[in-house]
């Protein structure tokens, strides 16, 4: 990850907040009470919510595959799944769903916490599994929390909390790649957010704002999409970036130029080395779930990528009256002044690379020799 977001608190915790109260509170307690608004007391703004589905379930207006239904319907067969738990099974789960929402810790490797994926749920419990991982996976894009009476206990939306983070997080520039734009508080729609630990593959935390990172439709859709940061493709535990960290990482890029004629450039014919020296573990993680190192290859050899930055050296030199190497030297303090801004932090590297492997020096022989002839 080349920079980490900031965290902003925001009233849409509260989304996190009824599902822990709905864990601790309903459900793990099920054993020894009997199901009833009551038992939402404690939390006001869930009670609100509550009260207005069971209306909505005495009057019948809670249809199938409707958003409210499948919130009501799940919660309540789940309480009497955990009805029938044992303290000892309650206790096992309540330390699964402890683990799953310490989120950094558990993208730092830390041993104390193992992160807990639906097939490691207590296994003797199928039935309540199943209905967990129904519920866990729908829940977040179930429409549920987009209700407007959920909205009104919420007194807040994920849209405005997309702007508040926008706000704070200005870069406006994906920090998964560097290489695309995320939507501003003035565009008209916003980023998806990832679940940064896929809800495909880990219960509880579906809706946990520490999980909810947005980034650009390349890296969520195209190439992370439910690759797991917690675990290489053996299944051997790892560490990966936390998007909330208030560590600044210190990845270093190299480009290396291998072939000689700048014009025919491919991505077999440079290679990208990015190390890092506090985050190497995390830094390839992040390069195996992005695809970064080939995503990066492609973008120095497409014509609005390393294309373009070729000629702006190769070809307005001239334009300001300046040599070669003063042009590059202009281009690389430019770049540096604005790192995320049309992945000046890569156009850097580049050049730097073909510098390094002598294009400029190959071109400015050629020029002068064209300017000699009579």
């Amino acid at each position: 990850m080349l920079f980490p977001y900031k965290y902003v608190p925001h009233q849409m915790e509260k989304m996190q907040t009824f599902i822990d109260f709905i864990f601790y509170e309903v459900w793990c307690k099920a054993p020894n009470e009997e199901y009833g608004i009551h038992l939402y007391e404690a939390e006001t703004d869930l009670l609100k919510v509550m009260e207005e589905l069971y209306k909505r379930d005495m009057a019948g207006k809670l249809m199938d595959k409707s958003a409210d239904n499948f919130f009501y319907v799940a919660i309540n067969e789940i309480y009497n799944e955990f009805k029938t738990l044992t303290d000892h099974e309650i206790d096992q789960y309540k330390s699964c769903f402890t683990a799953n929402n310490m989120v950094e810790e558990l993208c730092s490797c830390v041993t104390a916490q193992r992160p807990i994926t639906y097939v490691d749920l207590y296994p003797a419990r199928e039935a309540l599994n199943k209905k967990i991982n129904n519920f866990f996976k729908q829940l977040y894009s179930s429409g549920f929390f987009d209700l407007k009476f959920v909205r009104e206990a919420l007194d807040s939306r994920l849209s405005d909390y997309y702007l508040s983070f926008v706000r704070e997080n200005n870069n406006c520039t994906c920090p998964f790649c560097g290489l695309q734009p995320l939507d501003s508080e003035y565009d008209p729609s916003r980023e998806a957010f990832d679940h940064y630990l896929p809800k495909s593959k880990y219960p509880f935390n579906s809706v946990n704002l520490k999980n909810l990172a947005p980034s650009c439709n390349k890296c969520n859709s195209g190439n992370k999409m439910d690759k797991d940061p917690l675990h290489d493709k053996q299944g051997n535990r790892r560490k990966a970036f936390y998007p909330f960290s208030e560590k600044q990482s210190d990845i270093a890029i190299k480009v290396v130029i291998k072939e000689k004629n700048w014009s025919t450039l491919t991505p077999e014919n440079l290679s990208i080395d990015i190390q890092s020296v506090e985050f190497q573990d995390e830094t390839e993680t992040w390069k195996e779930l992005f695809r970064i190192e080939q995503r990066y290859a492609a973008k120095c050899c497409n014509t609005n990528g390393g294309s373009y930055w070729l000629n702006r050296v190769i070809n307005e030199n001239q334009n300001y009256s300046l040599s070669m190497q003063e042009m590059l030297a202009a281009e690389l303090k430019s770049a540096s002044a604005s790192p995320w801004i049309d992945a000046n932090f890569l156009k850097k590297a580049f050049l730097k690379g073909c510098d390094s492997a002598g294009l400029f020096a190959i071109k400015e022989e050629v020029l002068e020799t064209k300017n000699q002839k009579p």
